[in-house]
């Protein structure tokens, strides 16, 4: 199938940073804002989970196709997360050779035109696209598309006159098995894997041989068409280019020495937030409940269960939060931390009616507020308090 993009902004060119001095070098752990979590030989693998704010800093606001643009697009940080709001792409700032293959939970706020792009780094139109529910591209064949897909791009299949056009060609394509649901997350994996291009989403695979001009020198990134996206759980590996790791002051080493997960996959973070949470700091506490929103960290919920249904009682009042939570799944979680701490849930059903459920939390929050005291002392694993 042919088809034509028309090109609406131009984009500008991006200057090179000056190369460093040898002693300048920084670790790459000492240069990336996401934790180095594998580095074997040449190969370095990164992950954003976005607790910290400046990760968001190593993506710029940039997409590889031409779009116009709306005045609220932006890119950011949100909720411990990464941010899209469309039509932005936040492209990691690395440069990556050969293979990179990048696995995130997409979690949209939009039903369709969202995925990742991997796009040369020379800026040329020769690009790949792994998009959700894809329409907006299609529209130019006025076809209602509607497949997660595989598109790549290219000046040479361009088909009609003029600087303002661009071509691309559709590559493997499959309609969703459900309907995107909003707010509802996704795990999936895209990118350059011995020289096919993949898309790997939860209920299967789509990939092929790179066609037209073959991706070699890359960057990779996400996107969204007038929506918005949040993003989660990034992971980035390949391999980067010698030249850039130059250019920006890198030398292929850790500072740090890179720590394993634990048992159960609780990273070293992780571990010392709960480590924290049984002495009373309050803070670890909110972010160790916090993680209880992630679908994502499904296999790491019953150590994170077992850590917050004991310790500091204060910690019920935390777990309100969680009761408001969309899912009913989260809200299970929030209902029975606070029951192991009170020895009650103010008969609070997580999948009962929103009146109902609201009645629970005014009874709750007033048993509180009539009685403070119910909030000293720890909850022993024994189930006793002192």
């Amino acid at each position: 199938m042919r088809s034509a993009l028309l090109c609406i902004l131009s984009l500008p060119v991006l200057a090179s940073a000056p190369r460093a001095d040898a002693a300048d070098k920084k670790a790459l752990d000492e240069y990336f804002k996401g934790k180095v979590i594998a580095l074997e030989g040449k190969v370095i693998t990164l992950r954003y989970d976005f607790r910290k704010k400046d990760q968001a800093e190593d993506f710029v606001d940039r997409v590889p196709f031409r779009i116009k643009p709306r005045k609220e697009q932006r890119i950011g940080w949100f909720d411990d997360k990464l941010e899209i709001i469309g039509n932005s792409g936040a492209r990691h700032k690395a440069e990556w050779v050969d293979e990179v293959v990048v696995t995130a939970t997409f979690i949209p706020d939009l039903e369709k035109d969202f995925g990742g792009f991997v796009s040369p780094v020379a800026e040329t139109e020769d690009f790949a696209l792994y998009s959700f529910v894809e329409t907006f591209f299609h529209a130019y064949d006025k076809n209602a598309g509607g497949d997660n897909s595989i598109i790549k791009f290219g000046a040479q299949w361009k088909e009609t006159d003029g600087e303002e056009f661009i071509g691309f060609r559709y590559g493997p394509k499959k309609p969703p098995k459900d309907p995107i649901a909003i707010g509802k997350s996704i795990e999936a994996t895209f990118g350059l894997e011995k020289k096919k291009l993949i898309f790997r989403l939860p209920e299967y695979e789509l990939k092929k041989a790179d066609w037209g001009v073959k991706l070699k020198r890359c960057h990779v990134g996400f996107y969204a068409i007038k929506g918005r996206l949040l993003l989660d759980n990034i992971e980035i590996s390949g391999q980067l280019a010698s030249d850039w790791l130059d250019r920006e002051g890198i030398e292929l080493r850790t500072a740090k020495p890179i720590a394993a997960e634990g048992e159960g996959g609780i990273d070293s973070e992780t571990a010392q937030l709960m480590e924290t949470h049984a002495t009373g700091e309050a803070k670890s506490t909110r972010q160790l409940l916090s993680l209880l929103k992630d679908e994502s960290r499904e296999p790491v919920v019953k150590a994170l269960m077992d850590c917050l249904t004991h310790g500091p009682k204060k910690t019920a009042q935390y777990a309100i939060d969680l009761l408001y939570h969309k899912e009913p799944s989260v809200r299970d979680r929030g209902i029975e931390i606070i029951d192991a701490h009170l020895g009650t849930d103010y008969g609070f059903k997580a999948k009962g009616a929103e009146k109902a459920r609201s009645a629970a939390i005014q009874k709750l929050q007033q048993a509180i507020q009539d009685d403070p005291s119910l909030l000293d002392g720890i909850t022993e694993r024994s189930g006793k308090t002192k």
